[in-house]
């Protein structure tokens, strides 16, 4: 009986161009420089969905997003949301019809 083996997925350096909307060539250099790990197989270059998964874990980090001036301050997200909603006097259907812009 054949042993299988599951290797993990790879992807060429279009394909991952592709899924971060870069060019080829500005993924070529970042390999190069050695900010994306890749496997260099004859003269193309194969990346790991590993590296993958890693470079979307970072594009999700909360300093990604714009949460950045909350890096060195712990806060407890449902204590400040209640915190700003409390110092709204607004109602619902008031907050609601601000938000989309219609006027009474």
């Amino acid at each position: 009986m054949a042993k299988v083996t599951n290797y993990p997925e790879i992807y060429t350096v279009e394909e991952f161009a592709k899924i971060f909307k870069l060019s080829p060539e500005a993924v070529r250099s970042l390999i190069r420089k050695g900010d994306i790990p890749a496997i260099r197989i004859g003269k193309q270059y194969r990346i790991p969905q590993n590296v993958v998964d890693r470079y979307f874990a970072q594009a999700a980090s909360p300093e990604e997003l714009g949460f950045g001036m909350w890096k060195d301050r712990p806060v407890n997200s449902l204590e400040y949301i209640n915190k700003v909603r409390n110092k709204d006097n607004r109602t619902p259907q008031e907050f609601l019809q601000e938000m989309s812009g219609e006027d009474e």
